[in-house]
């Protein structure tokens, strides 16, 4: 069958049964109605543009409140579906592989909806979102994207739950919003000079907990971040596990029952006025002394404020420093100790990815954002 092809009848049902829908130009299957619903098609093609914020799609949601897309596969198309003003539509079970310069799905000014059980590779961002509270976004796997696996940006009470985003160039974020929620998601692998798992900008109230952030350039980065918990997530074999910064305004944070292994560096803080509270978290360089555990230096501070001096993060002399001061911490730094701190078994060294890109990626990164 060829598109493109516009349905504009309320609860209409398309049943593909393994059809496959062929388009050009402009958005191949556009559902313009409320409650349609849009199961086991295929969609190949679209049109070419590919501007970031308005591309040709393979399915165009428009006033479509309700409807959903389950089981469906696109390919060849610059964006595999695009929502606009479309609440409480359902996108389950997506396949979709994209070519590079949009996001897979793209959501706008659409609240309470659901992106679930998806694949999605191949895009710039795999899920996009602009202005659409109460959305949920569940058990994906997002891999091998142009620069992040979820993107959510000016929303709030979204939840960003259960995924699996790996190996994508830049990360994940979650910026300028309030009271969301990321939980439960395998950010692995984004070992980019600039890679994250996640990065946490101008939040307010958002919550992230019980995430395995592994294997990433840096693990988690708050920047002007106020009010967040981070509490629950498994830090494992990162270059810096958490990292606090600020470009305009400033942070704070609860970080408490964590469990961070085999990173180059646990936390580094480059906002002096960060008001971080860092407790009950658990270490596999905590020595088990009646002792507050400092989970970052003074060389870990300065290097984040001079990213050079990365290049001897890992010289005898820094390592011998590092070690003395984890015992006898600085006075300067004990607002940063941790009094309930736990000690783990030492695992191995960290990859030697995270070793190396831990400090000059993470001193190019911090080029590249003042830039």
């Amino acid at each position: 069958m060829e598109g493109p092809l516009v349905l504009r009848t309320p609860g209409t049902v398309v049943e593909g049964a393994g059809a496959i829908l062929k388009g050009k130009e402009g958005h191949t299957l556009s559902l313009l109605a409320p409650g349609i619903r849009v199961r086991g098609l295929k969609v190949a093609g679209a049109g070419l543009e590919d501007d970031f914020f308005e591309p040709d799609a393979a399915i165009y949601l428009q006033e479509c409140r309700g409807c959903l897309l389950e089981g469906v596969e696109v390919e060849g198309a610059p964006t595999a579906v695009r929502v606009e003003d479309s609440p409480q539509a359902q996108i389950l079970g997506l396949r979709a592989r994209g070519l590079g310069s949009s996001p897979g799905v793209l959501v706008y000014r659409s609240p309470g909806v659901r992106v679930e059980r998806s694949r999605l590779s191949g895009y710039m961002d795999a899920i996009y979102v602009e202005y659409s509270p109460g959305m949920a976004i569940r058990d994906n796997l997002l891999a091998d994207n142009g620069r992040y696996g979820f993107h959510v940006m000016f929303s709030w009470e979204v939840r960003v739950e259960g995924n699996r985003s790996w190996a994508n160039a830049v990360g994940n974020a979650v910026m300028h919003g309030a009271g969301n929620r990321v939980a439960q998601n395998l950010l692995l692998g984004h070992k980019s000079p600039v890679g994250y798992g996640l990065l946490v900008q101008d939040e307010r109230g958002t919550e992230v907990s019980a995430n395995l952030f592994q294997e990433n350039t840096l693990g988690l980065v708050l920047m002007d971040a106020q009010g967040v918990g981070v509490s629950g997530n498994r830090f494992r074999q990162n270059g810096t596990a958490l990292r606090v910064t600020r470009e305009r305004g400033g942070n704070s944070a609860r970080v408490e029952g964590n469990l961070f292994a085999g990173n180059l560096y646990d936390l580094l803080v480059d906002d002096p006025e960060a008001k971080t509270q860092v407790v009950g978290n658990a270490y596999d360089r905590a020595s088990g002394l009646p002792a507050p555990h400092l989970p970052t230096s003074t060389f870990a501070l300065l290097l984040a404020r001079q990213p050079e001096l990365s290049l001897f993060a890992l010289s005898p002399g820094v390592v011998l420093w590092e070690a003395v001061e984890a015992q006898v911490p600085g006075l300067r730094l004990l607002s940063l100790a941790d009094p309930e701190a736990r000690p783990l078994p030492k695992e191995g060294g960290s990859s030697v990815w995270a070793l190396l890109l831990g400090g000059v990626g993470g001193a190019l990164w911090w080029r590249w954002r003042r830039w």
